[in-house]
């Protein structure tokens, strides 16, 4: 966006917004590739319990990315309206938003952790980490969730640069107590997994603390004057909020309820599963940050009536997002023994994660694609057709995925493959949808 707030569609524009969000999640991606780095050289009930224990808590949390994006479609939209002020007490009031959300969220994991979700892990070492991990890491809801309500900002103005340098501040923070606290480091008296959980709760917390600071200095006119939205103004964002908190919270909790499905078929296959979201962030590096691009341009250029710009800004995504997923993920396919010996020893376990990149390399290729196809959905306003979409698409792949590993379990890379159906589904009622072309000309009013 340049100084006047129009938006320019140019391959070097739309990089300078996407590249501070990928590069934000690229440090993300290494503080989960260090916390399971650490993690399994403890055992391997602490890798699969901690790593269930995140899937539970990123499950929660869908709840506030949800709301971020929902505040970011409409931050872009009255931008591109021309309606600043307007744009700014959107983000004052998510911001309050998040921050009654982050409470509740930590209320509702803290019950969760007493019975239901624990209950459901069959091997009691798991369960075990699993608790005592959880029970620290459900604290991190609140600085976290209030974190994303200046992503949102930042994303929906398309001035991504302090993602960036929150980015860097907290995965050095996670990084640094990683090392100090799981396998005491520098002298430090090691606490196992349980550090890894301080960890990453000091990490989000730091970067709250610097996303506000940043905010403060650099456009103090967010928090003032302190007004929010009316009434009617915020049940319209919300109209647009909950289809979007519906699919992210339906999208993580299938794809937590697939880690719990597998660990039934054994504890290499969860841990070969565990090792597999790693690299499939590999993908989410390219595609997080393509994805919100997607959803500022095409809510941005509807909200500005720049209807002949869409669909040429929309095929410099789809190249951009393709072009990075193989620059990220080629090693599945030209390199994945070297990949595989970096978390297992046994030939048993490396040859199941070779078998399981080759599959993790066509689904990422996939979705390359079919993420921007639903994104353009969710920023032109039409997040129920959106959420419409998702839920087609996790019935599939949750049937699909009981079938292989509780009914009929298959090997861990057979397993994989219902990715694969769960992205192609996705794909295909993305362009059922978008082919119509209706989107374009009656984009929901928000």
């Amino acid at each position: 966006m340049n100084q006047a707030g129009i938006l320019n569609t140019g391959y070097v524009d739309l990089l300078r917004m996407a590249i501070p969000i990928s590069m934000g999640t690229m440090l993300q991606f290494f503080v989960l590739l260090t916390d399971n780095f650490f993690l399994a050289r403890l055992s391997e009930e602490a890798i699969n319990g901690a790593g269930n224990a995140g899937l539970v808590y990123i499950t929660l949390e869908m709840i506030a990315v949800g709301s971020a994006a929902a505040l970011q479609i409409v931050i872009a939209r009255r931008l591109g309206e021309g309606r600043r002020e307007d744009a700014l007490r959107t983000f004052r009031t998510g911001l309050l938003l998040h921050g009654i959300i982050g409470v509740l969220l930590t209320s509702v994991a803290f019950l969760l952790n007493g019975g239901l979700v624990n209950s459901a892990i069959a091997d009691p070492s798991i369960r075990a980490v699993f608790t005592d991990f959880f029970a620290i890491r459900l604290l991190g809801f609140i600085p976290f969730t209030s974190l994303l309500a200046f992503n949102a900002l930042y994303t929906g103005i398309a001035k991504t640069w302090p993602i960036l340098a929150i980015g860097i501040c907290s995965a050095a923070v996670n990084m640094v107590l990683d090392a100090a606290w799981v396998e005491g480091w520098w002298g430090v008296d090691a606490t196992g997994a349980i550090g890894a959980a301080w960890a990453s709760i000091c990490a989000e917390l730091t970067g709250f603390i610097i996303a506000l600071i940043v905010t403060l200095r650099i456009m103090p006119e967010a928090f003032r004057p302190w007004s929010i939205l009316s009434w009617d103004d915020l049940k319209a964002w919300w109209k647009l909020a909950f289809p979007l908190v519906g699919q992210f919270l339906t999208t993580v909790f299938t794809w937590t309820a697939f880690f719990f499905f597998v660990e039934k078929v054994g504890s290499m296959e969860l841990k070969v599963s565990h090792v597999t979201r790693n690299f499939f962030m590999l993908a989410f590096i390219v595609t997080q940050g393509m994805q919100q691009t997607t959803r500022t341009y095409v809510s941005g250029l509807l909200g500005a009536g720049r209807l002949a710009d869409l669909n040429q800004t929309l095929r410099r995504i789809f190249v951009i997002t393709f072009l990075g997923i193989i620059l990220f993920c080629h090693g599945y396919i030209l390199y994945p023994s070297k990949l595989a010996a970096l978390f297992f020893t046994d030939a048993t376990g490396q040859a199941a994660m070779i078998k399981t990149l080759h599959v993790l390399f066509i689904v990422v290729c996939t979705y390359a694609f079919t993420g921007v196809m639903l994104s353009t959905i969710q920023g032109s306003g039409k997040t129920k057709v959106a959420f419409r979409i998702e839920l087609v698409a996790v019935t599939i792949y949750m049937i699909a995925a009981a079938t292989i590993t509780l009914i009929w379990p298959q090997p861990i890379w057979i397993i994989w493959r219902v990715e694969l159906v769960y992205f192609l589904s996705i794909g295909f009622g993305s362009w059922l949808y978008l082919r119509k072309g209706t989107w374009r000309l009656e984009s929901q009013p928000i």
